[in-house]
C-alpha cells in the first residue's frame, strides 16, 4: 500500500511546543486512513496559516465550475501527500488547431498542507486527441486564494475566478494561434539545437532526452514540427504514473517558451 495516503484524509493543525514553551509554528498532520497508521506530520506552518482540506478545494472547484458559462468534468488529480492539484475540463468548449485536432479549456486548483504551494486557480488547455494538458503561466492569469484567518469565505473569490474563465476567449485564441504557428514550423537537427539552446536551456538533460525519444516516434512520415515537439513534451509530462510538482512546472516552462519561439519566428 502507498505511504502517501488518500488526498481526502482528515487533517488538523496543532501547536508546537518544547518543555512548555509554545512556538509560533504549528504542525500540520494528516490521519493516514489508507494504511491505518494514525496521524503523521506533513508540514510546519505559521499560526495564521489557514489550512484548507483538499475536499474543500474540490468543493470550491465545483462552485466555480457552476458559476462559469461552461459544463465541466473532473479530469486529473495529483497528490503527493503534501501538495494537491485538482483539474477539470470544459467538455462543451472546443477550438481547433487543425481539422480533427480539438482543444478544450481546463482549470486546475493547487493546494498544499506544508505551505509550499498557495491555494490557487489556473487555466490550461487540453488536446483532446491525446488528453495532453498544456500549462501556461504567461498566457493565462492565475488567481491566488488567501491562506489566512480572514479568508474563511470564498464568495468573492468564486466570482473573480469565474470572471477569469468567462473572459478567457482572447487568451485561448492567442494560445491556439501560437499552436498553429508551431504546426507549420518543421524541426530538423539544427532547429532542434536552436530551440534547446535558446528557449529550453534549463530543461534537465534526462527529461529533454525522453522528449526527443518521444518526438522520434511522433511523426513517422516527414519531418516533425515544433508542434510535435510541444506535444511530445506534454505527453511525457502529463501522463507520468508518478507525477511530481516539477512535472507541471516543466510543462509550463516548455509551453511558454515554445509560444515565445512561435512569436519570434513569426510563422504564419
Amino acid at each position: 500500500m502507498s505511504n502517501i495516503g488518500e488526498w481526502y484524509d482528515p487533517i488538523r493543525k496543532v501547536p508546537l511546543e518544547y518543555n512548555g514553551t509554545k512556538s509560533n509554528a504549528w504542525s500540520v498532520q494528516r490521519e493516514d486512513l489508507d494504511n491505518n497508521t494514525g496521524w503523521k506530520e506533513v508540514g510546519v506552518v505559521s499560526n495564521n496559516y489557514l489550512l484548507i482540506n483538499n475536499i474543500d478545494v474540490e468543493k470550491l472547484a465545483l462552485d466555480i465550475a457552476d458559476s462559469s458559462h461552461y459544463t465541466w468534468e473532473k479530469d486529473k488529480v495529483f497528490w503527493n501527500g503534501r501538495q494537491f492539484m485538482y483539474s477539470m475540463i470544459a467538455k462543451d468548449y472546443k477550438e481547433e488547431v487543425s481539422v480533427g485536432d480539438d482543444i478544450s479549456l481546463g482549470m486546475m486548483f493547487w493546494n498544499s498542507y506544508d505551505g509550499s504551494t498557495a491555494l490557487q486557480f489556473k487555466l490550461f488547455l487540453q488536446r483532446l486527441v491525446c488528453l495532453n494538458g498544456m500549462v501556461s503561466n504567461d498566457v493565462f492569469k492565475s488567481y491566488r486564494f488567501k491562506h489566512d484567518a480572514s479568508s474563511e469565505g470564498y464568495e468573492e473569490d468564486i466570482i473573480e475566478a469565474s470572471k477569469i474563465i468567462n473572459s478567457s476567449e482572447d487568451n485561448v485564441r492567442y494560445f491556439i494561434n501560437a499552436l498553429r504557428y508551431l504546426e507549420k514550423q518543421e524541426v530538423d537537427m539544427e532547429i532542434l539545437a536552436h530551440i534547446r539552446q535558446d528557449y529550453l536551456p534549463d530543461l534537465p538533460v534526462s527529461l529533454f532526452g525522453n522528449i526527443v525519444d518521444k518526438l522520434l516516434n511522433y511523426r513517422p512520415m516527414g519531418k516533425p514540427t515544433a508542434y510535435d515537439l510541444l506535444n511530445s513534451s506534454t505527453n511525457v509530462l502529463w501522463h507520468k504514473k508518478k507525477s511530481t510538482k516539477a512535472d507541471f512546472d516543466h510543462n509550463a516552462y516548455i509551453v511558454d517558451n515554445l509560444i515565445k519561439y512561435s512569436q519570434v519566428t513569426g510563422v504564419r
